[in-house]
């Protein structure tokens, strides 16, 4: 967005005063980062200020301003695929590593009752241990 801003500012010379340049830039940014409803009266007033800041036709302007849509939406469409591929890799290692927390919780559970079991005295009463107890 910035090096796009710079080239409007660049190639608008230094006859036209700072508010015009400023106003085209703004008018591109809000092209590109606007509402897609109202796309289209964005894109006619960024041409229609950037054909004033450089003094061009507005044919030209409007080709420079679907230019730098294009440029913008690029690298940003591009992020947006590297962004779902990451969040596809996350989900994939919290999903197995959330399947793997069960089975060991699952394994300790049952690991813990035959433990139990095995471990458990139960008490039995012998003749030797009658006579001690009256």
């Amino acid at each position: 967005m910035a090096s796009i801003e710079n080239k409007i500012r660049s190639t608008s010379g230094n006859q036209d005063p700072a508010a015009l340049r400023d106003t085209a830039a703004t008018a591109v940014r809000a092209v590109l980062s606007g509402d897609p409803a109202q796309q289209a009266a964005a894109t006619d007033k960024a041409a229609d200020a950037l054909a004033k800041a450089q003094n061009i036709p507005p044919d030209q302007a409007k080709q420079q301003v679907e230019q730098y849509q294009q440029q913008y939406s690029q690298p940003v469409g591009q992020a947006k695929e590297k962004a779902k591929q990451a969040a596809d890799v996350t989900t994939k290692a919290v999903s197995r590593g959330a399947l793997f927390a069960a089975v060991a919780l699952l394994l300790g559970a049952l690991a813990a009752f035959f433990a139990g079991r095995t471990s458990a005295v139960s008490p039995t009463v012998t003749g030797e241990s009658r006579r001690s107890l009256a």
